[in-house]
């Protein structure tokens, strides 16, 4: 390995990250917005005066819709995942918005549906964010926040599924934080896909890119 120039403080950076980085990177406020919505649901739901089954259904239904729709976005702005990655998320994302209109239309049921939709809906997107995040390129920017934001997701379905006879207090809450918590992930994630863009196009400026 060899670079071109010595003496910049820049970490040297992989020629065939350079593309995927600059791509993924140009996308980063699409995760921020996710991020602001994601964690603004959480609030929301927690702070919500009335906690009723169709405040839940309501509020759980436009998570759900949000991940998806973000979850189709990424599927087809996110190069540096494998096509199988990529499928796996539009998969996902299909599906999340599926579960979010079952949850508009659980409205007016018992609370078991809502466990149901939620509980599924986050074990899967869970899981195959871990795996896409694993299957990532090491170095990539995000790789460790989406696993993170995947075990996160991964652990609060099944806990709601686990979960004999939860009350819809425990669910709400179970659900707002978590949001929260991946709304955080997320936005934070934003911003460190903002400066490795960044820092990659600087790399590519003076010279830093690594050739064989």
């Amino acid at each position: 390995m060899t670079t071109s120039n010595d003496y910049s403080t820049a970490q040297p950076v992989e020629a065939f990250q350079v593309d995927d980085i600059v791509a993924t990177s140009k996308h980063w406020g699409v995760l921020l917005a996710f991020g602001i919505l994601t964690g603004g649901l959480g609030v929301a739901m927690i702070v919500w005066p009335e906690k009723t089954v169709a405040v839940a259904a309501v509020l759980l239904g436009i998570s759900l819709l949000i991940s998806g729709v973000f979850g189709l976005v990424a599927s087809f702005t996110q190069p540096d995942r494998s096509a199988g990655a990529r499928v796996l998320t539009a998969i996902s994302g299909a599906i999340s918005i599926a579960l979010g209109l079952i949850a508009f239309r659980g409205i007016t049921q018992a609370i078991a549906i809502l466990v149901i939709v939620v509980g599924i809906g986050w074990v899967m997107r869970g899981i195959i964010e871990v795996v896409a995040g694993i299957q990532a390129p090491k170095g990539m920017p995000g790789r460790g926040l989406t696993i993170t934001s995947g075990v996160i997701g991964l652990a609060a379905g099944a806990a709601i599924l686990l979960w004999p006879s939860i009350t819809l207090t425990a669910l709400v809450w179970i659900v707002g934080l978590t949001l929260i918590l991946i709304g955080l992930v997320e936005i934070f994630g934003a911003f460190q896909l903002r400066s490795a863009g960044k820092r990659v196009m600087g790399a590519v400026t003076v010279g830093e890119v690594v050739t064989d």
